[in-house]
């Protein structure tokens, strides 16, 4: 059963092998995934999307957890074990929808490495991504070092990003 899994995500992760990766001038769509168990405050959410712009057509928020039971009473969409079928499908109505648009940036606060999270990350649509080095580096653009301290994860974001200038024909 695992086997058709990692083989549905390995050719996910062999596709992003032709993308074409840029900084867009403008940031109207976000998707940020981020682990459950990693402390957040609303405050520094906001200032992440501030950093990025201040006119969104839409962020998306993921709820990431290995474990199902701690995303009870969590607003969706979620991502768990459960989220991938016995042949490496996305089967959460939530996820499929965020899946099926394109996005400006991705920004991934992880800990916990899965098959559901690498799948779900390989399928989505961006321009450009941001995540720890702990995460395949074939996911990210902007790989930056593991930490479980936002505030860390977002001044490394912000001194690196503004680095990065965007292609003429964003």
């Amino acid at each position: 059963m695992k086997l058709f899994v990692k083989r549905s995500v390995t050719q996910h992760l062999n596709a992003l092998k032709n993308r074409t990766a840029f900084k867009p001038k403008s940031i109207r769509r976000l998707v940020f995934v981020h682990d459950t168990d990693l402390n957040i405050t609303e405050s520094q959410y906001n200032d992440m999307c501030q950093f990025f712009s201040s006119e969104y057509s839409a962020i998306e928020r993921i709820q990431y957890n290995k474990n199902k039971k701690m995303l009870a009473g969590v607003s969706k969409p979620h991502l768990h074990p459960q989220s991938l079928d016995w042949r490496g499908r996305i089967i959460e109505n939530d996820l499929l929808y965020v899946l099926s648009h394109q996005y400006d940036l991705v920004v991934h606060f992880v800990d916990h490495i899965s098959l559901p999270l690498v799948s779900f990350s390989a399928q989505l649509n961006a321009s450009f991504r941001i995540g720890p080095s702990s995460l395949d580096n074939r996911l990210n653009d902007l790989v930056l070092p593991t930490t479980t301290d936002f505030g860390v994860f977002l001044t490394l974001v912000k001194q690196y990003f503004n680095k990065i200038h965007p292609n003429e024909h964003a």
